[in-house]
Order: structure tokens, then C-alpha cells, then sequence
């Protein structure tokens, strides 16, 4: 990284965008390291000038080369955080989230090793600045060694970062493909431009042109970025406004559904009770015997009644669900199916969640299962609960002939905004032959 004046025009750029997107979505995590990115880039230039300046071999200048990495490679791991994430936000696997950590840390710690092992420190990476480091100590080289392969890693971690986003284009939808093609286009150009200059420096030609294309074309990159956060948050608001719109209607209907229960079963029930009471109450003066038949009646149809009660509340949240969980909930379900449905719920029992995640996995796998025997008729399907305590997975899969043209119906649709209420994601798979996969991931992390 060279101390240049041009230098600055780009990493403004990042520094700017990360601003906007701040000020677009403060909440969305992208935006936060974009404009991490775009401070420590920046810290780490004005560091970088700072340090060619002093002393090499005093205390500040090598505090300030030292400094000057763990900013650049702060701000190298914050890009990565914006590549994993981007444009949602979110992590959409562990291992993504575990190696965006470990290079935040790595960032800190490699420069570390280096102030503490390595005889001499550099600004920049450039072997020409290289000045004597007046804290190394020579008990400790293999730890200044290993601090210098981290800092001299930093190419990898790009690469990383432009792969995690590859692979989240691969797993994306065509409709989030779309969001994500742009920067996947802007990181092969930033590389192609990349290539042109070192080139230009190893052949010792003319680098008039590639070194400013170069510049610029890193500096419109952040721009880029921050176009696809701002659709993605105009696009959510949009969806958010449908999803309440659904949401109030699906409410409006399960309350309508569960008059219709109470008053056309269970009421009339209980009105068929009470009558009955009354007729033992006149019979138990008249005819002992047929009294004792009547209130025989009564209890038999006091127990359907109950039974009838608790399907409808079972419709609403299954006490069940409360008392033991959503596994045991599931379990209790699918069991009075006529057609065996199996349970992969081993890496969930025993766990708990907060009710509202477990309700709407409850629901989820519900429905999921029961669109799968209705258009999958005959076909093996399966329920899978996974989770730790940051979240909870659920799938249903089924090897039919896949749900075609009802793959986005009304009820799938209500389960999408019931589970993106709760800051998840949900998707559905289908291609003949291979039948259909329903899965939600619900992150406990959004209600804390």
C-alpha cells in the first residue's frame, strides 16, 4: 500500500458510502461494516503517512507501522464482513460468521506477534521502508515470523471475502441473484485492473492508465455496494408494508375460523348439555334409572366436547407446545396422521426456544407436512428440527412430484411473513423429481 495522494479519492469513497448506507439502514449490518471498512482504511492511510515520517527506529515509528496494519487489516476483515453479508445483513451460515471473526481477531493479533518478534517493521508492506523495531525481542522471533505470514496473508482474505460471496450467489435465489451479480461484476473487474498493475509494475512499463482505472474503479466499488443496500432496504420496506397487510388478513381470518369452531361445534355442544342436564334433573324425580342413562349420555358428550376444545386450541398454540416444546408438539401431531410422517428431531430435543420461535416452527413443519401429502400423495416425507441456542431450523421434505405452480400459494406466503416477522428466512425448493423442501431459520439473536 503505497503512501500516495491518489490513494485518497478511493478510500473516501469507501468512507462516504459507508456513511450513506449508515444513514439509509442503521440497523442492517452491512451497512455498519461498510462504514468500518471505510474508517479503518482511512486510518490506516493517515497512519501510514504518519509513520513515513518518523524515525524509523523509535518507539513511535514502530508503534505507527504496527498500527498502521491493524487498521488495514481491520478494515480488510470488515470488507469481508460486507461481502458475507451483503445486501441483508445477515450471515447466511455459521462458517461464515466464525471466519469473519477470526480474521477480526487475526487482524489484531498478527501485527502484535510482529511488534514483539520481528527485528525490523515495515510501513505498508514495502520492504523498502523496513526500519529496526526497538521492541522485538529475540526470545520471541518465531512469533514476529508468524505475525508476518498474517500480515502478509492480506490478499487471501479478499479472496475469501469475494468467495463467500460466490457461494451465497450460488445458494441465492434467481430473484437475490440478481442483487448479487453486481458486486460479484465489480470484484472481477477490480481483479482484472489489478492484474494490469502489477503487470505494468513487473514489466516496468507504462502504468499511466491502469493505475488510476485502478484507483477509480475501487473507489466506485463501495458505490456499487451501496446501491444494493439501498434497493434491498426499499425492497423489505415494501415487502414489510405486504407482510402486515397479509398478516392482519391471515389474523382477521383465524379468528373468523375460530368463531365458526366454537360456535358451530363446541357451542352447540354444550347447548346439548345443558338440555340434557335438564332433562335428568326432571327425569332423576320421575325415573331414577333413565336418569342415571341421561347423565351417562351427558358425561360421553362432555368428553367429546373436550376433545373437540382442545383440537380448536390446538388450531390456536397446542398446550402441549408450552408444556414440552416444539419437538414434542410435532411429535404429538403427527402421530394422529393417517400417513406416516418421520421425525428427525434428535439435535433439537431437550432444547427450548422463546414462544413465538417455537410456535411458528410448529406451524411451519404443520403446514409444510400438510402440503406435502396434498399434492405429494403417496410420497415419503420427513420433518427435521436442528438448533443451539441462537437458533432453530426447521425443515419438511418429501420426494413427490413438487408443488409447481402452488409453491408460492397464500399459505406458504403467510408462513414466509410469519417467519421473517421474527427476523428469519424462509424458502421453498422445488424441481421434479426430486420433490419439495420447506425450511425456515428462525435466529433467536434478533429478539435480544
Amino acid at each position: 500500500m503505497n503512501v500516495d495522494a491518489g490513494v485518497a479519492v478511493p478510500l473516501l469513497g469507501w468512507l462516504s458510502s459507508g456513511l450513506a448506507a449508515v444513514a439509509l439502514t442503521p440497523r442492517n449490518r452491512t451497512a455498519r461494516a461498510l462504514l468500518a471498512a471505510g474508517v479503518l482504511l482511512v486510518g490506516s492511510w493517515l497512519c501510514e503517512g504518519a509513520a513515513a515520517g518518523t524515525d524509523g527506529a523509535s518507539a513511535s515509528g514502530a508503534f505507527l507501522r504496527v498500527l498502521t496494519d491493524v487498521l488495514f487489516l481491520g478494515g480488510l476483515a470488515s470488507v469481508v464482513a460486507v461481502l458475507s453479508t451483503y445486501p441483508d445483513g445477515r450471515f447466511d451460515r455459521a462458517w461464515t460468521r466464525v471466519a469473519t471473526q477470526v480474521l477480526a481477531v487475526l487482524a489484531v493479533l498478527g501485527p502484535a506477534a510482529q511488534l514483539v518478534g520481528s527485528s525490523e517493521l515495515v510501513v505498508g508492506g514495502e520492504p523498502s521502508t523496513a526500519a529496526p523495531n526497538p521492541f522485538a525481542i529475540d526470545a520471541l522471533t518465531p512469533l514476529g515470523a508468524a505475525g508476518g505470514a498474517v500480515v502478509a496473508s492480506e490478499p487471501a482474505w479478499l479472496v475469501l471475502g469475494v468467495g463467500m460471496l460466490g457461494a451465497r450467489f450460488v445458494r441465492s435465489s434467481p430473484a437475490d441473484r440478481r442483487e448479487l451479480l453486481r458486486p460479484l461484476a465489480g470484484a472481477g473487474l477490480l481483479a482484472v485492473l489489478l492484474v494490469v498493475v502489477v503487470t505494468s509494475w513487473v514489466t516496468d512499463t507504462a502504468v499511466a492508465v491502469s493505475v488510476p482505472l485502478f484507483l477509480l474503479a475501487l473507489g466506485l466499488f463501495p458505490v456499487v455496494l451501496l446501491v444494493g443496500i439501498s434497493a434491498q432496504s426499499r425492497r423489505l420496506a415494501g415487502d414489510l408494508a405486504a407482510s402486515r397487510g397479509r398478516l392482519a388478513a391471515a389474523e382477521d381470518e383465524v379468528r373468523r375460523s375460530i368463531e365458526r369452531d366454537l360456535h358451530d361445534g363446541v357451542q352447540q355442544q354444550l347447548m346439548a348439555l345443558l338440555s340434557l342436564t335438564d332433562l335428568a334433573a326432571r327425569q332423576l324425580r320421575r325415573d331414577p334409572v333413565r336418569a342415571e342413562l341421561t347423565l351417562a349420555d351427558v358425561r360421553s358428550q362432555a368428553r367429546d366436547t373436550v376433545e373437540d376444545l382442545r383440537e380448536v386450541v390446538s388450531g390456536i398454540r397446542p398446550p402441549v407446545l408450552a408444556d414440552s416444546g416444539v419437538v414434542a408438539a410435532l411429535e404429538s401431531r403427527l402421530a394422529r396422521l393417517p400417513e406416516t410422517v418421520q421425525v428427525d428431531a434428535d439435535a433439537a430435543r431437550g432444547m427450548r426456544w422463546p414462544p413465538g420461535i417455537e410456535a411458528t416452527a410448529y406451524f411451519v413443519a404443520c403446514e409444510g407436512v400438510s402440503n406435502a401429502l396434498k399434492h405429494a400423495s403417496g410420497a415419503r416425507v420427513r420433518v427435521t428440527l436442528e438448533g443451539d441456542p441462537d437458533q432453530l431450523v426447521v425443515e419438511v421434505r418429501d420426494d413427490g412430484p413438487g408443488l409447481g405452480t402452488t409453491a408460492n400459494g397464500t399459505g406458504l406466503a403467510g408462513l414466509r411473513d410469519r417467519v421473517e416477522s421474527w427476523g428469519g428466512t424462509f424458502e421453498v425448493r422445488t424441481d421434479a423429481p426430486r420433490g419439495t423442501l420447506v425450511r425456515a431459520r428462525l435466529p433467536v439473536g434478533a429478539l435480544r
